[in-house]
């Protein structure tokens, strides 16, 4: 009984001491939208995993997407969205070994009026993996779990380009 007790207060303690300090358990499935933006226009394939990666990132910091870009206080535009695979390294008996699959997009950050603070930037993702041509499905299987991982990360790096891009207009707009 007595190490029961020993075990909850302690718990309890070491609950305690990393709330008071201020730590916390980080979600790594999103990342917050650091300015005070209410409402933004995602142009670009609305069916496509990455636009939808994107709306629920901006949708967990409770940004509006609109549909009509005249309403929005920024427009965030993915454009040439793309995903290829090529052989990366091949055996010895000249088969293929590896594969590298790519997924990139253009992005490219407006006001609402059309200004342009981000002008057009190319972000990629690239990961390699291993390719047994016995075994296809499984291949395939690797491949796509594989692309969502990039576009998870395709999207976190575009909410931290928009981030980015708010701190530096925040930063000129004090300056002047």
């Amino acid at each position: 009984m007595k190490k029961l007790t020993l075990l909850v207060i302690s718990i309890l303690l070491t609950s305690v001491v990393t709330a008071g300090c201020g730590w916390h358990l980080r979600n790594n499935d999103t990342i917050q939208i650091m300015g005070n933006i209410g409402q933004v226009h995602l142009d670009g394939d609305q069916n496509s995993q990455l636009y939808r990666s994107v709306a629920k990132a901006l949708k967990s910091s409770n940004v509006i997407i609109t549909e009509i870009p005249r309403e929005a206080e920024i427009i965030i535009r993915l454009t040439n969205q793309s995903s290829t695979s090529r052989t990366a390294s091949v055996s010895s008996s000249a088969r293929v070994s590896e594969l590298e699959a790519r997924e990139s997009v253009d992005i490219m950050i407006l006001t609402g009026d059309g200004n342009v603070l981000l002008k057009t930037t190319t972000i990629s993702k690239e990961k390699v993996f291993k390719y047994n041509e016995d075994n296809v499905s499984t291949n395939d299987e690797e491949h796509d779990m594989l692309t969502r991982e990039m576009v998870k990360d395709l999207s976190s790096t575009i909410i931290r380009r928009l981030n980015a891009t708010l701190r530096q207009t925040e930063k000129n707009e004090h300056k002047g």
